[in-house]
């Protein structure tokens, strides 16, 4: 009889190293799972921040603007705005927003052009992955 009890106990010891090994195994699997999720969920929040400032740079060239040498901005009812600023030289920057949560920097689009009778025309070319301007204050959107 004793040596059916130790090969029990020695059974349920086993048992539970593998209940042990696989809990620490799906913990692990878990925390792996969290990490990718979030970092998912952050590429989601960008892809849908660039879709809607790409959606506002399009819409700022439909907008009549004025020569100005500082920057002017204009604001869709869904919060995307563009804002148009005319270099000393006579081109023109243009920066695009789309809505964006307050707890995060602004996904902005830059492109330069030229502004006609009020009329904006993008360069073909002219798309900058940040601001292109030299001065560092020269590239502060208002608010």
């Amino acid at each position: 009889m004793n040596r059916h009890h130790q090969q029990g106990s020695s059974s349920l010891a086993f048992v539970l190293l593998l209940f042990s090994l696989g809990m620490l195994i799906l913990n692990g699997l878990q925390q792996q799972l969290h990490g990718q999720r979030t970092a998912v969920a952050g590429e989601v929040r960008y892809l849908k921040e660039y879709a809607a400032a790409t959606s506002a740079m399009a819409w700022g060239g439909q907008q009549s603007w004025q020569g100005k040498k500082h920057w002017q901005c204009q604001q869709q009812t869904t919060g995307w705005r563009a804002c148009l600023r005319i270099t000393e030289d006579g081109k023109g920057i243009m920066a695009a927003q789309g809505v964006y949560p307050k707890e995060s920097a602004p996904v902005t689009l830059w492109r330069w052009g030229t502004l006609s009778s009020g009329r904006w025309a993008a360069a073909p070319h002219g798309w900058a992955d940040f601001c292109p301007l030299p001065e560092v204050d020269a590239c502060l959107l208002p608010d």
